[in-house]
């Protein structure tokens, strides 16, 4: 499973920054809301709002709640394209920074990152105290697009590892600082995207 090529990493990600989203209370964030309740994934979509509300206070990870929104958008994605189309972009930001950040000096493109190349990342994430919460994701993890499609339950199950995982590298910050750098990063990216968007539909 390469950095750049995991379907789990990106989708969940992708989770992520949309709950970001959903928590903040004024301007932008507020028209996204909108938007999001205006297309046919409404229900869904308020369910997974419950679904994070519920695994906050139960202190749990939230990564089970998106799957079935994430399934919802793509069955109208004629609606939902900008949205997921700015989740797209946000996933070559982090890509690209994550091979800036472990592969500085190559020039191969996203596509030709080989396996010695991602094994600098792996190490590098085995190197910290979140070795096993990163080993259990990247063991159980490793399907494709397709096996996600035919068994959802991979994708819920990876999206909860990666949960732990995000808390575990939280934890340990000092040591996982560059890859907390390049989800700042990404956020970022896709934050003033998100307010772009919404500054010109107002």
């Amino acid at each position: 499973m390469g950095i750049i090529s995991s379907t789990v990493l990106k989708l969940a990600h992708i989770y992520q920054n949309n709950n970001h989203v959903v928590d903040s209370s004024s301007g932008w964030q507020n028209q996204f809301e909108v938007f999001m309740k205006g297309g046919a994934c409404k229900q869904v979509f308020m369910d997974f709002q419950d679904c994070v509300d519920d695994s906050k206070k139960k202190n749990e990870t939230i990564g089970q709640c998106y799957p079935m929104l994430q399934k919802c958008m793509e069955a109208h994605s004629d609606y939902y394209k900008p949205i997921i189309a700015m989740s797209e972009a946000s996933l070559k930001v982090l890509d690209e920074s994550l091979v800036k950040t472990f592969l500085p000096s190559t020039t191969v493109s996203l596509n030709e990152i080989n396996e010695d190349e991602d094994e600098k990342f792996v190490e590098f994430m085995k190197g910290g105290g979140c070795k096993e919460s990163y080993t259990a994701w990247h063991d159980d993890c490793n399907f494709t697009e397709e096996e996600a499609e035919k068994n959802k339950y991979l994708v819920t199950k990876c999206a909860g590892l990666f949960g732990k995982l995000s808390k575990c590298l939280d934890v340990h910050s000092d040591y996982y600082h560059p890859i907390l750098a390049v989800k700042k990063t990404t956020e970022e990216h896709l934050e003033k995207e998100l307010a772009a968007f919404f500054a010109e539909e107002s």
